[in-house]
């Protein structure tokens, strides 16, 4: 197998599912608003865990409010290795280099990115939060 189409270790030893996770949010082929309104599969690009106006893979791993300890735990481990922050690393940079592989796999396990939202349920709970 051609070197590029290899996996890399850590994703080729993790869950089906969550090595599943992690390549669709590489390629960007994900479940992000923004994904799903241009597949036709929303009628929103919104945020169904903030509602902020486009949900990205940018707004996931590094603004949206629902993850943000998850993110901090991210961008911490990333800057061990690499040596950059978030604001000097794009999302497609980090999805591509190998020395965040673990770190990126730690922060889809901590999380439902890339779950699809009921968004009937969100805003249940964010009444419940505001009382």
């Amino acid at each position: 197998m051609p070197e590029k189409m290899r996996q890399q270790g850590l994703v080729a030893r993790a869950p089906k599912r969550l090595a599943e996770r992690f390549h669709q949010l590489r390629t960007g082929h994900c479940r992000t608003g923004q994904y799903l309104e241009w597949t036709k599969n929303s009628d929103t690009a919104a945020c169904g865990w903030c509602q902020h106006k486009t949900q990205t893979r940018e707004h996931l791993l590094k603004h949206c409010r629902k993850w943000k300890m998850q993110q901090k735990t991210l961008w911490e481990e990333v800057r061990k290795a690499p040596g950059e922050g978030k604001d000097r690393f794009t999302v497609r940079d980090l999805m591509a280099d190998e020395r965040c592989t673990r770190a990126d796999l730690d922060f889809l396990r901590t999380t439902k990115v890339e779950s699809r939202v009921d968004r009937a349920q969100y805003h249940l709970s964010r009444v419940k939060m505001e009382k």
